[in-house]
């Protein structure tokens, strides 16, 4: 790691009141303090933040209650109070917002989770809630690209050639961002509604890489609430 930051994608999403924050800032503490600490940078409600215990599924939770929640891989709430957050260290993180109806979320999104069908979830869960499809807003953040991600065969049968390129031997490279977009468009995302930071992880030494450092790798937070209540 040669810098620690925090971003604020914010004005990707039009909305005053909306924080989307991301991280690789090393505090000097652990979960779940790290995030109270990172919530109080953004200046939002550090008694209300959620956490996931993630573990690499296509399940999603609705919550309207801060706290951890067990075994999913992303959240969504119509709670404006709340502060969601996930961590990540190549895995794509992909924040979603509903402007109209005041409906957020984040996704923690690897090829597990992806392959599993957790971007068909996150669309099937914002129906659910009467969500507007014509007014979803969502951004990928920075995440191990396909000039990095190199996969097995185990791994590239999983998925369309069209996401591929060819890699030594059997092996492949594969475009993650491309096929989260192509699903979310083929689910009624507006494709000109979708944005991608379109920073790979793995190139840089300013972001926490998994796959470059391993078990050695931090992680970074990706962090979504209102600063103030909206009212609907």
């Amino acid at each position: 790691m040669t810098n620690s930051r925090w971003y604020d994608y914010s004005k990707y999403f039009s909305d005053d009141f909306l924080i989307a924050g991301f991280t690789n800032i090393n505090f000097p503490f652990n979960p779940p303090q790290d995030r109270i600490e990172f919530a109080r940078l953004l200046g939002l409600n550090s008694q209300n933040i959620v956490k996931l215990k993630q573990v690499h599924s296509a399940e999603i939770a609705y919550t309207r209650q801060p706290g951890q929640i067990e075994n999913v891989d992303g959240v969504i709430t119509n709670n404006t109070d709340l502060i969601l957050s996930i961590q990540v260290a190549d895995c794509i993180p992909i924040y979603i917002i509903d402007n109209r109806n005041k409906i957020f979320g984040l996704i923690h999104a690897g090829w597990r989770g992806i392959s599993k069908g957790i971007i068909e979830q996150s669309v099937l869960k914002l129906a659910e809630m009467n969500s507007n499809m014509a007014a979803i807003k969502i951004l990928l953040g920075p995440a191990i690209r396909q000039c990095c991600f190199e996969v097995g065969p185990e791994v590239s049968k999983l998925f369309d050639s069209k996401f591929q390129n060819d890699g030594k031997g059997d092996r492949s490279y594969l475009d993650l961002q491309g096929i989260i977009i192509n699903e979310y468009v083929r689910n009624g995302i507006l494709a000109e509604k979708i944005s991608d930071i379109e920073i790979c992880t793995h190139c840089s030494d300013d972001y926490y890489s998994f796959r470059r450092n391993g078990k050695r790798a931090g992680r970074m937070i990706a962090m979504m609430g209102y600063k103030s209540p909206a009212k609907i």
